[in-house]
């Protein structure tokens, strides 16, 4: 080792200055050049620049080139992690005066805050203003539809109500609610009546088999018949002139319930009404058989939690937003009973607890607990004494 270093190292002899002149550089041979460290470093380093610079130029071309190729539209996260494309379908309330407007507002509410995934929307008379900005100047039902789309993220659609001058004049606007058929931008929505309470999501019953019309059965009543509390349905054109046809020549009372069970009473999918369509007045109920389907005991609070939809039914007690004379109140609330020698107050718990939380909610949401009585139509037990249940 120590000889190879001497002789590659070793000196050149010195020249005069007549030797200067006629000095010729030796040229170094490529192999030995290559061999130095420092241009072995300065090689490296340059070929690593050089990739570099490729690789950058080539990530702007791949960049310029997929701008000419459509994007696919990207959903927010929530929608597709289940591999469902939640936008597809939507939850649908509909008003046609300011007087149930902040029920269905409560409606949109409690699917917001408890996160439904599928989209909201609301069918309001196309005569109601919507304020460009949060509608604190405007009238309350301006500010209602102004809340539910930038607090509560819903879809605003305007809609022509849809009135029958026949029958009691107390429900001639409820056809509005058959709009929901002809709201085709969607795959699948879910109608719900604002005279409830949502307690959890049913996103679900977005995702049953295909089917026209999907309901629960109105387990109150002996003969068969569908609820339209609750109704999962297909918007088609098809369906929508059906309903239309329907409603010009019905010769029933005008209920949307009316129609939907004359068109559909053969053909609907049932939905099971535990879960989905548990009235109030249950509680207040002797006997639960209708409501539980089977041999089973009555657990107030299991039942509850297992809901998703409760119904005020009650009569009668007037709907939670109008306020309920006490002695009406103590009249109809569910009994006390005895249990294993102890009283059992659970189920008149529970029942007070409905109205109690319906009341808080709406003066939170809505600024107010109750609306005037005078200013809701009086004439409200003809549907409750042909379709809603009498507990006792």
């Amino acid at each position: 080792m120590m000889s190879q270093w001497i002789s590659s190292n070793r000196y050149s002899a010195l020249r005069t200055s007549d030797d200067n002149e006629s000095l010729v550089k030796p040229s170094l041979l490529w192999s030995n050049w290559f061999t130095l460290r420092r241009v072995r470093t300065a090689l490296i380093l340059a070929l690593l620049v050089g990739l570099g610079l490729t690789l950058a130029r080539f990530s702007d071309v791949k960049a310029h080139i997929q701008d000419f190729v459509p994007h696919r539209p990207i959903s927010d996260g929530v929608k597709n992690q289940d591999g469902v494309q939640w936008s597809e379908f939507a939850y649908v309330q509909y008003v046609t005066n300011a007087n149930y407007l902040c029920n269905s507002l409560m409606i949109l509410e409690s699917l917001y805050r408890l996160g439904a995934k599928a989209d909201r929307i609301i069918l309001y008379p196309n005569h109601w203003k919507v304020p460009t900005d949060d509608g604190v100047d405007s009238s309350f039902e301006s500010k209602l539809l102004a809340q539910a789309r930038d607090q509560y993220k819903t879809k605003l659609v305007p809609i022509q109500v849809q009135t029958y001058e026949r029958g009691d004049n107390t429900w001639k606007d409820s056809y509005t609610k058959l709009l929901a058929f002809n709201q085709t931008q969607y795959k699948r929505v879910i109608s719900l009546d604002s005279d409830a309470t949502v307690q959890q999501p049913m996103d679900e019953l977005f995702l049953l088999p295909p089917a026209p019309v999907a309901m629960p059965r109105a387990y109150w009543l002996d003969q068969l018949f569908l609820s339209s509390q609750l109704v999962v349905l297909e918007p088609s054109e098809q369906e929508w002139k059906r309903i239309q046809n329907a409603m010009q020549n019905n010769a029933d009372s005008g209920f949307d319930m009316d129609i939907l069970n004359t068109l559909y009473n053969e053909s609907c999918t049932i939905i099971p009404h535990r879960k989905y369509d548990l009235l109030s007045g249950e509680f207040r109920s002797k006997k639960h058989d209708k409501y539980l389907g089977a041999d089973e005991p009555w657990d107030p609070k299991a039942v509850l939690e297992e809901a998703k939809f409760v119904h005020f039914s009650d009569w009668p007690r007037p709907k939670p937003w109008l306020k309920a004379d006490s002695a009406i109140v103590e009249e109809v609330q569910p009994k006390c009973k005895k249990v294993e020698g102890e009283e059992d107050c659970t189920d008149r718990d529970i029942w007070l607890s409905l109205y109690q939380d319906f009341s808080q909610r709406r003066q939170r949401i809505c600024g107010r607990r109750y609306d005037d009585r005078r200013r809701v139509r009086r004439s409200m037990a003809s549907r409750l004494s042909k379709n809603e249940p009498r507990f006792e």
